[in-house]
């Protein structure tokens, strides 16, 4: 099941931890307005509408939070090892358009990891498909340019 912002509450609330406003704007932008973004996205995309409420420091506390009670994961990605937050915490991958930097969600099953040999246990999987997303796809198709990811 996926977590929605109404959940998130919920959850905050049950932990004796109080919804502020700065809160709320974090919650609303994590799952509402923004995909898998950094602690520096989120804070520019809340920063953007309410310049006095937030700070970068509010901002990683209540990432630490949030990721503490479970309501998110965050992730590196291969390009870059960007540290990123998402709120899809069910087991999951990502594809990563080369070109404008957009990060879809997709479920696949990988290969049986229950046994390696050696007394090694996983605990862990994650794939990154890097690639051209639809978007961009048709922008080349059509001749235009766009914008390449760093």
């Amino acid at each position: 099941m996926q977590i929605t912002i109404n959940d998130a509450i919920r959850h905050l609330q049950a932990a004796n931890i109080r919804i502020t406003k700065q809160r709320e704007l974090i919650l609303e932008h994590l799952y509402l307005k923004l995909s898998h973004p950094t602690a520096e996205e989120l804070f520019e995309s809340i920063y953007a509408a309410y310049p006095k409420y937030v700070s970068m420091t509010t901002i990683y506390k209540n990432l630490r939070t949030l990721k503490g009670l479970g309501l998110l994961k965050d992730f590196h990605t291969h390009h870059g090892d960007i540290l990123r937050y998402d709120t899809n915490t069910e087991p999951h991958h990502h594809l990563y358009c080369v070109h404008c930097s957009k990060i879809q969600d997709f479920t696949a099953a990988l290969p049986e990891l229950a046994e390696f040999g050696n007394g090694f246990r996983p605990e862990n999987a994650y794939l990154e498909v890097s690639g051209i997303c639809d978007s961009c796809e048709r922008l080349q198709l059509q001749g235009q340019s766009f914008k390449v990811a760093i």
